[in-house]
């Protein structure tokens, strides 16, 4: 399981407040009631039960927002063909050698492969940095995807930064409107993303059901950044900075909207990814369903508002004397 937006957990840190502030309150009334001479046992079985059902809404609210996601779920729907909207990342930190002989070339010679690969398949290309901008719409026109891909690279944009969400949303926008077809998005990143917030435009792709596959070019260990005079990107330091591909992000990604994951590091990553995408493609023509990114938020929410409704009852309904 993983989770839209974690940050929401750190609203788990005012749970110790609202538990001492229970035990404040509960401790004051029980001597008001001791004061006027009233038996305070009901009430104080009343109150535990009170806190405890709060307690536990508080901690599974937290949970509902942060807006669980598991896997991926079938939806019926009928489509033909295949659509591939392209985000390839040109951003300088692509230049690194980690991978040989550096992250760019060897995602371009990906990309080839990919295209080739998926006959039939219409595709558009979005390069990224700092901004991003549409370069080839939605297409079938092999020919100009051969001259235009060998020539990707930091060149095509001069803005600084990494910014995955702009890209995808651009991509997102190349697909026409006509939804006979099936929809998939490939992101080709280190992932070092510096600018826009990638949880956002993974939960709206994943609300529509298009599906991010992901190639994620680097390496954990990462390298440092060549610059066209010989010498190495350097911190306001003077350290050569280390450019690792972040592998957490994507992943969390691609599982968030039904996609999947590979590692270009990896020999057969590649050919992992068509077959991916063609498993998607076959099932969605044959049986007529497609994945979508499955949101599980009710698991928490529905048992939040029982408890809410359970508080009510023992704060409003009268206990029986007997």
């Amino acid at each position: 399981m993983t989770w839209a937006y974690p940050a929401t957990f750190w609203g788990f840190l005012i749970l110790p407040l609202i538990v001492l502030a229970a035990l404040l309150s509960g401790r004051n009334s029980r001597h008001v009631l001791k004061a006027i001479g009233k038996e305070s046992v009901s009430w104080e079985v009343r109150s535990f039960l009170r806190s405890l059902a709060m307690l536990f809404f508080a901690v599974l609210a937290t949970l509902a927002a942060a807006e669980p996601r598991s896997g991926r779920k079938l939806k019926s729907d009928e489509r033909s063909g295949l659509d591939v909207a392209v985000a390839f990342d040109v951003s300088r930190s692509m230049l690194a050698e980690d991978l040989i002989p550096n992250r760019l070339q060897r995602s371009v010679m990906a990309l080839e492969q990919i295209t080739r690969a998926l006959e039939g398949s219409r595709f558009s290309l979005t390069p990224f940095r700092g901004d991003a901008n549409l370069l080839v719409p939605m297409t079938e026109d092999r020919v100009i995807l051969n001259v235009i891909i060998p020539s990707l690279g930091p060149g095509l944009s001069t803005a600084p930064g990494t910014n995955v969400e702009a890209a995808l949303r651009v991509a997102w926008k190349s697909f026409p409107r006509s939804e006979s077809r099936n929809r998939v998005l490939l992101l080709i990143s280190d992932g070092e993303t510096l600018k826009g917030r990638v949880e956002r435009i993974s939960r709206e792709l994943a609300e529509v059901g298009i599906p991010v596959f992901v190639m994620a070019v680097g390496t954990v260990e990462g390298s440092v950044i060549p610059t066209d005079n010989g010498g190495f990107v350097r911190d306001p330091n003077g350290r050569a900075v280390v450019s690792r591909a972040d592998v957490a992000i994507l992943r969390r990604l691609a599982e968030e909207t039904g996609g999947s994951f590979h590692m270009l590091s990896h020999p057969t990553a590649s050919s992992s990814l068509i077959a991916s995408i063609n498993e998607l493609r076959w099932i969605s023509e044959n049986q007529g369903i497609h994945f979508a990114g499955a949101s599980s938020y009710r698991t928490f929410l529905l048992p939040a508002l029982l408890l809410v409704f359970f508080y009510l009852i023992v704060r409003i309904v009268p206990w029986r004397k007997r």
